[in-house]
């Protein structure tokens, strides 16, 4: 009984969710009418089969779904049928040819968060910092901000969403003899945005909206990290927020002392809307304690003056992840 000979060139490797083509050269095809190529995922168990079609230029093709090409790999083998039965033609069910497929970078990165942070994906913080400026006039030149926002990671490029809504309080001074400072206030909420760019550098963006005593508001801050979040790095941003001013920042952070993170930093700001003397500018140092896998407490303390001699402020905060 005529059999049909079989020629292909194995396929070794191939990119994660992208399909495989396979090519083979079949002489005496007319022996053997159906071949197949039976493959399956490297964590699967049954075989599927999907047809080799002729082209108009003598090959044969047949293409292996993307929905099977993933890490660590895939495996395959060639089956020829006709009417002396069914005919191995390149390798067997129990010796597949095997397709290694290596996951990407994004692929890896998110395997490491997600060891890193025992699969908790959903974080929830509060925070309340606030600072007393003092001024040379003994007027009130302080704020507080305080803020609770939700954070789901993805861990890929696109690194974590999240929302949040917060509140300013506080008093300025203006250029009225006969009033020395005035309460000023902001309610907001907003959405943000954290890309990994590379493996050691991350990018925030924050969008604004809210309400102020003058009216709407608008606002949006960005900040570059470089290193990774959750070890040594060093960042720095701004924010402007209408009728609230502008805020920028740099901090440097250090993990020499686990489970502490701790920083210091160089704030420029305008808040709580300044009216006058808007170069208000402390220094920062805080720390960030991790009292269990899923749960956090920061602290830190800041010194600065804007107009007059420096004042204390502080701020407290909480992480928890689930």
């Amino acid at each position: 009984m005529a059999r049909a000979t079989v020629l292909h060139v194995p396929v070794a490797e191939a990119k994660p969710g992208q399909a495989v083509e396979l090519i083979a050269a079949v002489d005496a095809a007319w022996a053997e009418p159906v071949l197949v190529a039976r493959y399956r995922g490297a964590s699967a168990t049954l075989w599927q089969e999907e047809p080799f079609r002729h082209s108009s230029t003598g090959g044969w093709y047949a293409t292996l779904p993307a929905v099977a090409i993933a890490p660590p790999g895939a495996e395959y083998y060639i089956v020829g049928r006709g009417p002396a039965g069914e005919q191995l033609h390149f390798g067997s069910d129990v010796a597949p040819q095997i397709v290694r497929v290596e996951p990407t970078e994004a692929d890896r990165l998110e395997a490491i968060d997600l060891i890193r942070t025992q699969g908790r994906t959903e974080t929830v913080r509060l925070d309340i910092d606030a600072h007393n400026f003092t001024n040379r006039y003994g007027n009130d030149d302080a704020f507080l901000r305080a803020e609770v926002s939700w954070t789901h990671r993805i861990s890929r490029t696109l690194y974590s969403v999240g929302f949040g809504f917060g509140l300013i309080e506080g008093r300025t001074p203006t250029e009225d003899p006969m009033v020395e400072s005035v309460t000023r206030a902001a309610r907001y909420g907003g959405g943000e945005v954290r890309v990994r760019v590379h493996p050691a550098v991350y990018v925030d963006g924050r969008l604004i909206l809210g309400v102020t005593d003058d009216g709407f508001m608008t606002g949006g801050s960005g900040a570059v990290t470089l290193g990774k979040p959750w070890r040594s790095n060093v960042s720095m941003g701004a924010e402007h927020l209408d009728g609230m001013g502008g805020t920028q920042f740099i901090r440097l952070q250090w993990d020499t002392a686990p489970p502490l993170l701790m920083g210091a930093s160089i704030v420029r700001t305008d808040l709580p809307g300044v009216l006058i003397s808007p170069q208000g500018l402390y220094v920062r140092y805080d720390l960030d304690y991790a009292a269990s896998p899923g749960f956090r407490l920061r602290g830190a303390v800041s010194y600065g003056a804007r107009d007059g001699q420096a004042g204390f402020g502080g701020s407290l905060g909480t992480a928890i992840s689930f």
